[in-house]
């Protein structure tokens, strides 16, 4: 572990264990849907509808929604191709102070580097600052103070995790952007969609949009789930 990660670390972790209330709030916070995507979300939907008539405007949503999936998704084959880096909260030796209400095996076994919360959150902050620098300045915000550093204080993730999730998720958005001109044609049929048959296109666009706003929670455990049972059903 770096000099960084450890005063970083060590800073946010002397405060655990004084107050039972500002731990526990921290915890929610942390472990939100409501605080995390749901701020975000809302966001996405007023960008997509700020302008009706700006079709660059719902490109950028659009874009900004593909390259937020693939920063996602690129930081989680990252966690599992990288060597296993324990989240501080598992971290022998460390010393950490487990804050009040955190579980002690909360994620054991789930390695913490890069940040996929960090990845999504900045990615989308990054898009909205497209649309709007105000609002996208309020998205950096809420990604670095409401999702990543409760993330930290309850020990799930290094600074350095949140950091190089940032970087990928905004690098993400830059890449897109720049080369957006390729990368529209993948978004073109989504917008035409909207225009043609738009009372299928918004029960669709709602779905993507939450399942994104906590990171494709239920999603996963669906297909966790299916997997599973058909494991089970060809072993036997």
């Amino acid at each position: 572990m770096n000099a960084f990660d450890t005063a970083v670390l060590g800073f946010f972790n002397q405060f655990a264990q004084r107050s039972w209330a500002v731990d526990s709030l921290i915890m929610t916070i942390s472990d939100s849907d409501a605080l995390k995507g749901y701020l975000s979300l809302p966001l996405i939907w007023w960008a997509w509808f700020r302008d009706p008539h700006r079709a660059d405007h719902r490109q950028t949503v659009l874009l900004t929604i593909l390259a937020a999936f693939a920063a996602m998704a690129i930081a989680r084959v990252l966690q599992l191709i990288l060597p296993y880096r324990a989240r501080p909260v598992h971290t022998a030796g460390l010393d950490f102070t487990l804050p009040y209400t955190m579980p002690e095996d909360f994620l054991a076994g789930w390695s913490s580097f890069p940040s996929d919360h960090a990845s999504l959150f900045f990615a989308l902050a990054a898009g909205l600052w497209l649309v709007s620098p105000l609002v996208g300045a309020f998205a950096f915000l809420h990604a670095a103070v409401i999702v990543s550093l409760p993330r930290i204080y309850v020990g799930l993730h290094f600074p350095t995790d949140i950091l190089s999730g940032a970087l990928l998720g905004v690098t993400a958005v830059a890449v897109i952007w720049k080369w957006r001109a390729v990368f529209v044609k993948l978004v073109e049929p989504a917008l035409a969609w909207s225009k043609s048959i738009p009372h299928l296109f918004y029960p669709a666009f709602f779905i993507l949009t939450s399942e994104l706003a906590h990171l494709f929670k239920d999603s996963r455990w669906l297909v966790e789930s299916l997997w599973h049972m058909a494991t089970l059903s060809l072993v036997r």
